[in-house]
């Protein structure tokens, strides 16, 4: 016997009991019955726990609501809602969408059989033709062009690649995307649609960067590989993310390595204690800039990692004090081996504690790229650039090169820089007091 158990308004019926076993019952919305003809639809739960059946109830309700969307989008949608109701739709059913040409490729017998006995129901009737398309890869793909494609992927990047940056690492990963499409939508002469790009495109934008690097503009083998990669991720994303099953025109395509590539150059200990901490050198600079600056000196953080640090992760009243660089709402770090405590000494202890008298890090949250402009601006303007090419970030490069000089051991160096460290692990390579010890001899 049934025994209805809980009832929802409008479409719903709930849960009901037959034989200590529960199911869930769904009238067919009105609006969904020229696509779905049957008066109701019914799910076992597979329990005999009533609490469990309702736990099950909302997410039961919710695939059958977008199983029905899904329909009605195929069904009346243009070619770009048409396609994505055909995942959703595949989807609802268990299955990943593949385009016809895919599955007649390389799908094996029993998988394109699995997928027809889907479309017939349990009562022997047939599911609607727009499922049947769903299910057996009958929608071609959209033609979405490179820059949609792009747009698109930065979407769907925000809620998984993206979803722990800060504003500025947000606009740091978008803006050279951006400009490595613009440059090839600009050298192929059109906005293409993604998948309709071709090997010959693709070369011709690689013909084009050559010329950069070799002509005026200087352009490093490294960047034009940057650009290259930037297109070839956006191509094997997009595609991937749309379950489309294409070779990337721009594989293999990269320079190779520029052996004489610029290095960044360290800052001499000699530059560093006789002209950037020279008395009065750093006065005119602003307070929040200039405390960023001093805490590089003797820690070698990245300036995003001291400007994204809390409040609390500069430990200046600790018995050994440090800075504590560590993922948090205001930055993810950069690798699994960013996040490291680096003991705070000298200049930089002092900037520390000013920095937390002041209550942290403000004008800057977010904002690396503009402490950057202001910081290498004085330092221009102000004659305290070692040379033409040296910046504020050579402070990180000084600090290491000071710990090789130094002999420090190679398993700290590396965790002091947030390294990987590339021999077997025995564990860590030393305490805080060990590590504040080693960094005093070559501090300032």
């Amino acid at each position: 016997m049934h025994q209805q158990l809980h009832q929802h308004s409008g479409c719903s019926m709930g849960i009901t009991r037959h034989r200590n076993h529960f199911y869930f019952v769904m009238r067919v919305p009105r609006r969904f019955a020229h696509i779905d003809p049957r008066a109701q639809v019914r799910r076992a739960l597979f329990t005999d726990s009533e609490r469990e059946a309702h736990s099950k109830e909302p997410a039961i309700r919710a695939e059958f609501l977008t199983y029905w969307k899904a329909l009605a989008a195929g069904e009346h949608g243009d070619a770009a809602t048409a396609f994505d109701a055909a995942k959703k739709l595949a989807a609802a059913r268990g299955f990943r969408y593949r385009p016809a040409a895919d599955l007649a490729a390389d799908a094996s017998l029993e998988e394109v059989l699995t997928r027809l006995e889907a479309l017939i129901r349990p009562d022997g009737s047939y599911a609607p033709l727009v499922e049947g398309i769903a299910l057996l890869g009958g929608i071609e793909p959209p033609a979405t062009k490179i820059t949609e494609a792009l747009r698109e992927m930065m979407e769907f990047s925000a809620i998984d690649r993206l979803a722990k940056f800060s504003d500025d690492q947000r606009k740091r990963w978008r803006q050279p995307r951006e400009t490595a499409v613009a440059d090839f939508v600009a050298v192929i002469g059109e906005d293409r649609p993604i998948l309709e790009i071709t090997r010959a495109d693709a070369q011709a934008f690689r013909k084009w960067l050559d010329g950069r690097i070799t002509g005026p503009g200087k352009l490093t083998r490294n960047t034009a590989n940057k650009k290259i990669g930037f297109l070839s991720d956006l191509f094997s994303t997009w595609t991937e993310y749309h379950a489309i099953k294409a070779e990337s025109p721009f594989a293999k395509l990269r320079f190779r390595d520029d052996q004489r590539r610029t290095k960044r150059l360290p800052f001499s200990a000699d530059w560093i204690r006789q002209r950037l901490l020279a008395p009065g050198a750093l006065d005119r600079m602003n307070e929040e800039a200039r405390d960023v600056l001093l805490v590089m000196v003797n820690t070698g953080a990245r300036p995003n990692e001291i400007i994204g640090a809390g409040l609390a992760d500069f430990a200046v009243d600790a018995e050994i004090p440090y800075l504590d660089i560590r993922e948090n709402e205001n930055r993810a770090v950069k690798t699994e081996t960013s996040p490291r405590q680096i003991p705070l000494v000298g200049v930089s202890l002092d900037a520390a504690r000013r920095i937390v008298a002041r209550g942290g890090v403000a004008r800057y949250v977010g904002k690396s790229d503009s402490w950057s402009a202001a910081v290498g601006k004085y330092l221009r303007e102000n004659g305290l650039r070692e040379t033409p090419q040296h910046s504020a970030y050579c402070l990180r490069h000084s600090f290491e090169d000071r710990m090789t000089e130094a002999g420090v051991d190679d398993r700290i160096r590396a965790e002091l820089m947030g390294h990987k460290y590339h021999r077997p692990d025995y564990g860590r390579g030393g305490s805080m007091e060990k590590r504040a010890k080693v960094l005093r001899p070559i501090s300032f």
